[in-house]
């Protein structure tokens, strides 16, 4: 049967294939691949997912433009999945980023993400755990939504964020927060799918996200359910969720809270070390993979030499833990040659899990998310009382850390702040900014981390053309910027509240290099704010 298919680049076609044998188990006895040829002579080499009734699924997302050659078969041999034919690629005709550029990739810099054609990816993402066992796709109990799944979505994507940060939650929980559900279920002939679920719950919310271009950011389970579950369990989830959405826009977070606390820690990185290799194994997008951390400090030193590890997701935690540059530094010389990013952290509107027990405000996450780009970062994950855990009603459901509805989760300050961020580091071409050294940029009389609540953060671009400066609410007002190269700089503020600049930019002359930046009196007390220095012609 010669079959042939239009596709748009980077956006799925699906390849339907049907049996009349009757397997006793059709996900453990059989694998069904297709084969595809790019106009180039590249191949592609996809695992097809079992759909039920006897039918297999090739979900392929053509890269290139042109005609595609494909063929199909099986393992067994059997002459009913033998197909080929041909899908003709056109381009994109949208403007989703997603699908301009292409799906994601680590850059060549090992510093940052970025698309198929090199196009920086700003990490900007938002936190749903419960998104499969909560999160309501055909119902709302707000008056201003007809979904409550599709309202969280479309509010983040009016709002600039760029990722959806999930869990399956599959297996047996053993608490924390949140329910469990069986997508794998365990049965005489073995794992098998929860078709049921799959089709009518998890589908529609996966195509959604990558109807909407986001970068879907998921886990398996969290960390410690291994303990209750098994390894083969998860690396059969591993394997069909990479054959049902890896040619979508995913990450694959492996499990949440890695290693774990307590005993078993061992344990747990080496079982879901081997799941996380199951999934690169199936992984034909080379999707990108990690692991969501613990927020132990210092933070957890795994998986950095596996062959599957593409970049490293901190946990900060959330409201108390020592939140400062060090920490950072830290992390990121751990893992040194990989892109980082912070994943999990001061969810606005919940109450602080650690130490003390106040109600995070708007100003602590966003001082979080500016430290983390101005500590070498690629990118900051949000997270907020009422949506993280996917909260129907105030003070019904979550776990102690907020009572909040969805709904006014969603209408929370901060994450309109965050567009500010991301417009902000766009604006001044976050990618090619590092954290500047002691040497380059010092306080008056001293530059230093006095406490991890006293910050000023520098970053700059390798010409000492364009310097950032995020000062924290406590931080000393008086500093250097030195190692400057032009003859002139134009200095502007802003605040990163609103958005707004604070004064007008005005001409600084380095001498010997050097530029007094000492902020005027009126920005007042208790309130961060950013600085740019950037390179101006002298007139």
């Amino acid at each position: 049967m010669h079959t042939k298919y239009t596709a748009e680049q980077w956006r799925t076609v699906d390849i339907y294939l049907k049996t009349s044998k009757n397997y006793k188990s059709p996900f453990e006895d059989v694998d069904v691949f297709g084969f595809f040829t790019a106009p180039d002579g590249q191949e592609k080499k996809l695992l097809a997912f079992w759909d039920g009734d006897g039918t297999w699924v090739v979900r392929f997302a053509p890269t290139m433009t042109g005609t595609w050659k494909y063929k199909t078969a099986a393992t067994d041999n059997n002459p009913d999945f033998i197909q080929e034919g041909t899908v003709e690629c056109i381009p994109y005709s949208g403007n989703l980023a997603m699908y301009k550029h292409g799906f994601l990739k680590v850059s060549d810099t090992k510093d940052y993400l970025e698309h198929a054609d090199q196009t920086p990816f700003f990490w900007l993402g938002d936190t749903h755990w419960t998104f499969v066992t909560e999160e309501k796709f055909d119902a709302s109990n707000c008056p201003e939504y007809e979904s409550q799944f599709k309202a969280c979505v479309d509010h983040r994507v009016a709002q600039k964020f760029t990722v959806y940060q999930c869990n399956f939650r599959d297996g047996i929980g053993t608490g924390g927060f949140g329910r469990s559900i069986d997508l794998m279920q365990d049965t005489p002939e073995g794992f098998v799918p929860n078709l049921e679920e799959f089709k009518n719950n998890v589908d529609p919310k996966m195509k959604y996200l990558a109807d909407c271009g986001l970068l879907i950011a998921v886990g398996y389970a969290w960390g410690y359910d291994m303990a209750k579950n098994s390894v083969r369990r998860y690396k059969s989830l591993a394997k069909y969720t990479a054959a049902r959405y890896g040619a979508y826009p995913v990450a694959w977070t492996l499990a949440g809270e890695l290693p774990g606390y307590g005993d078993g820690k061992e344990e747990n990185v080496r079982d879901w070390g081997i799941v996380a290799r199951e999934c690169e194994k199936w992984n034909a997008y080379n999707n990108l993979q990690s692991v969501h951390l613990a927020c132990d400090r210092p933070f957890p030193d795994i998986y950095r030499n596996e062959s599957w590890f593409d970049f490293a997701m901190s946990q900060a935690g959330h409201g108390d833990y020592d939140m400062g540059q060090s920490m950072y530094a830290r992390f990121r010389d751990t893992y040194r040659g990989y892109p980082i990013l912070e994943s999990e952290g001061a969810y606005e509107g919940a109450t602080s899990g650690e130490y003390t027990s106040r109600i995070i405000p708007a100003a602590m996450m966003r001082r979080l998310a500016y430290l983390i780009m101005q500590s070498g970062g690629c990118g900051y994950t949000y997270g907020c009382n009422g949506v993280w855990e996917l909260q129907w009603e105030a003070g019904v459901g979550g776990i102690g850390w907020g009572d909040m509805a969805w709904w006014d989760g969603l209408k929370l300050p901060g994450a309109n702040q965050l567009t500010i961020f991301r417009d902000f580091y766009e604006s001044v071409g976050w990618h090619r900014l590092k954290p500047l050294s002691f040497e380059q940029a010092g306080a008056k009389p001293l530059f230093m981390e006095a406490t991890n609540r006293t910050q000023i953060f520098f970053t700059a671009d390798a010409q000492m053309t364009t310097i950032v400066g995020y000062f924290s609410e406590t931080s000393f007002p008086g500093f250097y910027v030195r190692g400057l190269t032009a003859t002139a700089y134009k200095m502007w503020w802003m605040d990163p509240e609103n958005g707004k600049r604070i004064s007008e930019p005005k001409l600084l002359y380095p001498q010997n290099g050097v530029i007094d930046c000492t902020p005027v009196s009126h920005f007042g007390k208790r309130k961060d704010r950013l600085m740019v220095l950037e390179a101006a012609a002298d007139k």
